[in-house]
């Protein structure tokens, strides 16, 4: 098995959801000649080859937990701000839930709870105040904040 005793069924679970993800991701927004979709396309190879891989080592699974998470953080900001400029008025919960990106970003999240799975396995009582719920809300709102300003700044 090339997969790491003991995470084996985290590793394939982020395999395919970031395959999924990457896939959906290519057939919305091909990226051929197209700049601002390399960013997402770049993202998603990381995610389907190159993390996997990374959480195999102990000295490597905290870069891989890393740029999982904040794949997440930035791919949710993303896809928040691309779904609220395109909304119409007047705003209604069924708009909010079923016009915009919410669903994407609810299956987005289940890799940050997948890498949270993996890390476990490395450290099963956890890294302190490192990495835990909050550490990664307060990354969604300083992210969250910074594309928020820029695109308040910068239109």
């Amino acid at each position: 098995m090339i997969f790491k005793k003991g995470i084996e069924k985290q590793l394939l679970a982020l395999f395919f959801v970031s395959l999924g993800g990457w896939l959906m991701h290519i057939r919305i927004h091909p990226f051929a000649g197209n700049p601002p979709n390399y960013v997402p396309f770049i993202f998603g190879i990381l995610s389907v080859f190159i993390i996997p891989i990374l959480f195999n080592f102990k000295k490597t699974y905290l870069i891989a937990y890393l740029l999982n998470g904040f794949s997440v953080v930035i791919g949710t900001v993303a896809m928040t701000t691309f779904s609220l400029s395109g909304l119409s008025d007047p705003l209604t919960f069924s708009d909010l839930i079923l016009r915009t990106t919410f669903a994407v970003i609810l299956l987005l999240f289940s890799k940050l709870f997948i890498g949270q799975m993996i890390l476990h396995h490395y450290h099963p009582t956890g890294l302190g105040r490192m990495f835990t719920a909050w550490w990664w809300t307060r990354h969604f709102v300083y992210v969250g904040a910074v594309f928020a300003l820029g695109h308040l700044l910068w239109r």
